[in-house]
């Protein structure tokens, strides 16, 4: 008797549960590269994706376009390291991973109610977890392992545990979104160093739609599922109205507000119900071959109309710009702008997915496309804390292009960041998510192997930079509270050898270079002060050593400082912060903040305008923070027209455009403003950038004019700092 021949199940049929989507590039194993079952038995009238029922064979378009966004992504973060933004809407690459998650994960439950009639919800969730999970853990653990074994010695870390405490915490439970927004911590601020889990924003949104979509396709598929057409156009509805709530809710200036249009997950499900009522319309298994040729041309058109916006978003869009008076939100984005992108995503979706497209075939599906795509789910977890953890001119001289001791480039630099992302990506991929998914029986011991070489590759990476920053931040955070504790901090044993050469003054502020007769020989590299009226005076010594390559650092010995004779207000950054104690200790009013712009000034001036503590003299140590403009310096010193006497402090320049652009910018005012006095600065420390702690021969915090950063002041710096604005102020009001 003859048997009729049994059909071989391949290992596609054997997987037929893998799913569709995932967050950027929720990666499939290295043996399974498919999106859903095929029946590989040809039948007539079906489309190249199998039969006319729910099969979707893998589209590695779909990891070329993934590869496209996860890339922006990479490069908009990077780009806070760079001379310019040349990418400002790299930020948008996360909306197209939120539509094609939509579009993925609906065609995944609409397939599975096709072919069995329901939906596993809980296996659904298991699947979700075997994916998303492993990699994410690894990432949680190393960067938690960092931070706190830093944070436990010499108290190097401990104030940024307490801050990355609760985004470590809301990472776990996909919950980084709202406690970023109930914390109020900006995306836009690239500021100091922020948390190293803040990218899992994104995670957290797509998570808490997986936890919450099966249910609602289940109900709809249950009720509707002969009605799917006006389902879709329900969905589509949504995603509009959604972006019509948005516009209303914008306002441009109020930050906190775009801070929750941005991260919350109401405002951010455009994209994600976009992509699912494509699923709704758009299921290939359903494709004729007789219309393949014919709709392929037309998908053609239209992804690459779509894909040319992407680029085009991706390269002149922003998510926040410098006004007049502050920095507000790119209207465009807010006032439609997301659903642009959905709709351009949703058009090369389009074209990815048919069989006949050539942009599917010939571009999108390139192998260095598809292998970027494929792992771009890790390199979205890993870029982030390592950029973080290796900032040109914050911890690794090495990345520094204006470092004195190795003149790299920021190209480089960024090839360097990015070979240590790609390396601890790979590992991740090949050695954690790739084995779970397999089964734990197959690959524990694998696992475990992963788990000790992820950890110790980025531990050893980043732990010396991190923990000399550390030591920074500890040490900086010390000198901010209490300028006596910056003291202790230069005091060892080492002798000390006081320099005798005279600041630098510049010609901007007319501070007379020769020391007055009294000026006793340890002062002698303090600019010369010439008081209105004998006054008490506040000392601040500190023993200066030669530096171990030999010379010493131009640093006071001892600064004594005259209190004012007036009570002169201060506004200023976290540069002027920094040296807060010491210049109230002379007599100065200070209001100092971190991350403050330039814009800032314009209300506090009017605050102190109406409390009657303006006074006759105002100084502003702003503008490190923002792309000036001449029209914005005008509205901020026009409303000090009636201040006898303002002082403006240029911030520092080190090698970005928008720097020196800023310092230029503050120089030419003094022509239209003869109540300005300019203290010029950049001028004044050319000679002591490069005493910063962490440079060679600089032993200790206290011997250094900047922390790591070549920005904030440390001891020497602080001092410095002080002393020249009290000698602009004496010289202004004598």
């Amino acid at each position: 008797m003859r048997h009729a021949p049994r059909r071989r199940r391949t290992r596609a049929a054997l997987l037929h549960d893998e799913p569709l989507e995932r967050h950027p590039g929720d990666l499939r194993p290295a043996r399974a590269a498919h999106l859903l079952t095929v029946d590989p038995t040809p039948v007539a009238g079906t489309s190249l994706f199998g039969r006319a029922r729910a099969s979707l064979a893998y589209v590695p378009g779909l990891d070329g376009l993934r590869a496209i966004a996860v890339a922006a992504v990479v490069l908009y973060h990077a780009q806070q390291n760079m001379p310019s933004s040349w990418m400002p809407g790299g930020f948008l690459g996360v909306e197209v991973f939120f539509v094609i998650s939509g579009y993925l994960i609906t065609t995944l439950l609409v397939a599975e109610h096709e072919r069995t009639d329901r939906i596993d919800i809980k296996q659904f969730w298991a699947r979700r977890a075997r994916r998303l999970l492993p990699a994410l853990f690894a990432v949680l653990i190393v960067t938690m392992g960092i931070v706190g074994i830093g944070g436990s010695s010499s108290d190097s870390l401990r104030e940024h545990v307490r801050a990355f405490r609760g985004t470590w915490v809301s990472a776990w439970l996909y919950l980084t979104n709202w406690y970023q927004v109930i914390a109020g911590l900006e995306y836009s601020d690239r500021l100091g160093r922020p948390s190293l889990l803040r990218h899992l924003w994104s995670l957290a949104v797509e998570e808490q739609f997986y936890l919450v979509w099966p249910i609602v396709m289940w109900f709809v598929l249950r009720r509707f599922r002969h009605r799917l057409p006006a389902v879709g156009v329900v969905f589509a509805a949504l995603a509009g109205a959604i972006a019509l709530v948005v516009a209303l809710v914008y306002r441009s200036e109020n930050l906190g507000r775009i801070n929750f249009l941005y991260l919350s997950t109401p405002t951010r499900l455009s994209g994600l119900l976009l992509g699912s009522a494509l699923a709704i319309f758009w299921r290939p298994w359903r494709l004729a071959t007789a219309s393949v040729s014919r709709h392929g041309r037309w998908t053609d058109v239209a992804g690459t109309v779509g894909l040319g916006v992407l680029v085009w978003a991706f390269l002149r869009w922003h998510l926040v710009v410098d006004g007049v008076s502050a920095v507000h939100g790119y209207n465009l984005l807010f006032r439609g702008g997301f659903l642009i992108i959905g709709i351009a995503t949703v058009m090369t979706i389009v074209a990815v997915t048919h069989p006949g497209s050539l942009l599917a075939s010939r571009v999108l599906s390139a192998r260095p496309l598809v292998w970027v795509g494929k792992r771009s789910y890790g390199l979205y977890l890993w870029h982030w804390p390592v950029f973080q953890l290796t900032r040109p001119r914050g911890d690794l001289s090495l990345l520094d292009p204006s470092s004195p001791d190795v003149r790299w480039g920021w190209l480089p630099a960024l090839v360097l960041r990015l070979l240590i992302t790609v390396v601890l990506t790979e590992l991740s991929y090949r050695l954690l998510e790739v084995p779970v998914r397999s089964g734990l029986g197959y690959a524990r011991s694998r696992v475990l192997a992963a788990v000790a070489a992820v950890a110790m590759l980025v531990t050893v990476v980043p732990t010396a930079s991190s923990f000399a920053a550390a030591d920074v931040l500890a040490d900086q955070a010390a000198c901010n509270r209490d300028p006596a504790a910056c003291e202790m901090l230069g005091t060892d044993t080492e002798p000390a050898a006081a320099p005798t050469t005279t600041a630098e003054v510049p010609a901007t502020i007319g501070v007379p270079t020769s020391a007055p007769p009294a000026a006793s020989p340890t002062n002698a590299s303090l600019v010369p002060l010439t008081t209105m009226v004998p006054a008490p005076t506040t000392t601040m010594t500190k023993p200066v050593a030669t530096l171990q390559g030999g010379t010493p650092p131009p640093a006071p010995a001892a600064v004594t400082v005259p209190l004012m004779p007036i009570k002169p207000l201060a506004l200023g950054d976290s540069v002027m912060l920094g040296a807060k104690g010491r210049l109230e200790a002379a007599g100065i009013r200070v209001d100092a903040g971190e991350a403050r712009r330039f814009g800032k000034a314009e209300g506090l001036i009017d605050r102190y305008r109406a409390s009657g503590q303006l006074g006759e003299v105002v100084v502003l140590a702003l503008g490190g923070n923002d792309n000036l403009s001449a029209r914005l310096i005008d509205v901020i010193l026009g409303k000090l027209t009636g201040v006898d006497h303002v002082i403006v402090v240029t911030p520092q320049v080190n090698g970005l455009p928008k720097e020196a652009r800023n310092h230029r910018l503050l120089l030419a005012a003094r022509d239209r403003f003869p109540n300005v006095t300019i203290l010029d600065w950049q001028r004044l420390t050319q000679s002591k950038l490069r005493y910063y702690w962490g440079a060679k021969g600089v032993s200790s915090p206290g011997r250094a004019y900047f922390w790591a950063d070549r920005i904030h002041l440390a001891p020497a710096g602080q001092r410095y700092f002080t002393s020249l604005i009290v000698g602009a102020i004496t010289k202004a009001v004598g």
